[in-house]
This record gives structure tokens, sequence and C-alpha cells, in this order.
């Protein structure tokens, strides 16, 4: 499989067909990975792909968007590459998607699948303009049942389940970092006029961050656990951006990236769109 990525990659850097492409390599062991940028056609030799790809490198597509670019994607980092055009960061024209068949990646730490692979349907990559690999999806349905399971406690036990969570926050901000549709370049936890957060790391302060964090991209969130893994402190933040999806699924009938002929639901209008939880 890595043969034919750098190929690809070289073929497409040495006709000029893209300015940069955008992989992965090796980084300081063998379980290790990190982003690669390669401009040169005889630099592609250090790109592979492994089980320990864990990064969705759509996050970088917003930083080069003045150029043209090829980008490695599993399957499941196509729908970010997806929704960004359809937010309009860029151009179709001047992405080229390299898709890569996945049968799920390793969290180094654990040694075990990452959590979001146990049920992924796109192992074969769809939408791709060069595909690498094979593989077999899965028909299942995405699972929400951990949501579900939590939807039961009552307010009481899911405000002191997440008060205890964002007291270990210290708005390091690494999952906003990470996250490829927080690609504002003026972000309002940084904004002193007006202030919306003070400078205190404590609960109060930290739940305010994620939750405002967690309406902005509502409907834009891929569900692609770059927030979860980035986490120093293990908040699971994938609960959160499960009930994004789950939420935007039953109420709106969206799902983030599997359409491009589809707004998000916070970008348009529709008088059809539920209003249950207006009150």
């Amino acid at each position: 499989m890595d043969k034919e990525l750098q190929e690809i990659i070289k073929k497409l850097l040495a006709e000029k067909k893209v300015d940069w492409a955008i992989g992965y390599e090796k980084a300081y062991d063998e379980l290790s990975t990190r982003p690669a940028f390669v401009q040169d056609a005889n630099d592609t030799a250090r790109l592979i792909f492994n089980k320990y790809c864990i990064n969705n490198l759509g996050l970088y597509l917003t930083k080069f968007k003045k150029n043209k670019l090829a980008v490695v994607c599993k399957g499941c980092d196509i729908a970010t590459v997806f929704e960004l055009i359809k937010e309009k960061q860029f151009s179709r024209e001047n992405v080229v998607v390299i898709g890569v068949a996945c049968e799920g990646v390793l969290d180094k730490k654990t040694g075990k699948q990452l959590e979001k692979c146990e049920n992924c349907r796109v192992k074969q990559p769809k939408g791709a303009d060069f595909t690498v690999g094979t593989g077999k999806d899965s028909a299942a349905p995405k699972n929400f049942l951990d949501v579900v399971e939590f939807e039961k406690k009552s307010s009481k036990e899911k405000a002191e389940f997440w008060n205890r969570q964002f007291e270990k926050c210290i708005r390091c901000y690494a999952c906003r970092n990470v996250c490829p549709v927080c690609y504002c370049p003026d972000c309002f936890a940084n904004r002193t006029m007006p202030e919306y957060l003070n400078k205190n790391v404590d609960a109060e302060e930290n739940k305010l961050f994620h939750m405002i964090r967690m309406q902005h991209v509502f409907g834009r969130c891929t569900d692609c656990k770059a927030c979860d893994t980035a986490c120093p402190v293990n908040i699971p933040l994938t609960l959160l951006t499960k009930k994004l999806a789950k939420d935007a699924k039953e109420l709106f009938n969206y799902e983030s990236g599997a359409d491009m002929d589809v707004l998000p639901p916070l970008s348009t209008y529709n008088e059809a769109d539920s209003e249950s939880d207006i009150l």
C-alpha cells in the first residue's frame, strides 16, 4: 500500500497538479506516526499508511487553502473534507483526495482499536479521486448506545458527571486546536472585547467553553474523535460529539459530510424542521 500511495503522490507533485501533499510518516518509534507535508516529488518515500495513522488530516486543509493540495484520507476522514467544501473553505477543484482503505486504527496508549473504528461503516473510502487498498464496509447503523444509556440518567446525575469532568479540564485548548471544523481565526475563547471567558480555569468557566464550542460545531462535527484523542486529562468528549451526531440525525435527518448537496442544519432554514426543543 505504501508504494502505491507514494507513486500517486509523486506523480501529482511532478506534474504540478498539486502544490503540497499531506500524508503520514513514521514518528519517533514503530508505534507512532505524524502528519507529513511534502512539496518535492522526490521526497515521497517517507510517506506511509498503517494502523497507527490516527490523525484526521482534514485539519490542515483550511491552513493551506490558497494552495492546490493532495490529502490522504481514511474513509471516515473524507466526511471532514466534504463538510469543509460545503462550508466554502476551499473549492473541490483544489483538493485531490487520496482515500486509503482502513480496517481501523489503534490507540498507542492502550494498544486497542479506537472506539470509533469498532462501528465504522466506511472502511472502503467513498468519493476519493484515488483509492489505495480495499476494505470491507459494515452495513451496521451508526451506534449511539453509549449516548442512549447516558440519556437515561437524571438531570442531576448528568450535571454531576459533567461537573466532575470539567473540573479536570486545564483549558489547554487541544480539543479546539485539533478540530477540523474549528477554523475561526478569531476564537470566542480568546476574545477580550467582549470577554466571553475569564482567565480562571474552573469547572464553570470550563463548562462554558466546552458547551459553546459544541454549539458551534453542531451539525458540522463529523465525529472524528480528534478532540477526544488529544485531551491530556481524558475528558470523554466523544460522548458529546456522538450526542451532537445523534441529535443532528434525529432532529434534522442530517449526517455531517454524507451528502454534498445538503447544507448543515444551522446553515439553512426549513419550515419542516423540528421545533421540539424550543420552549
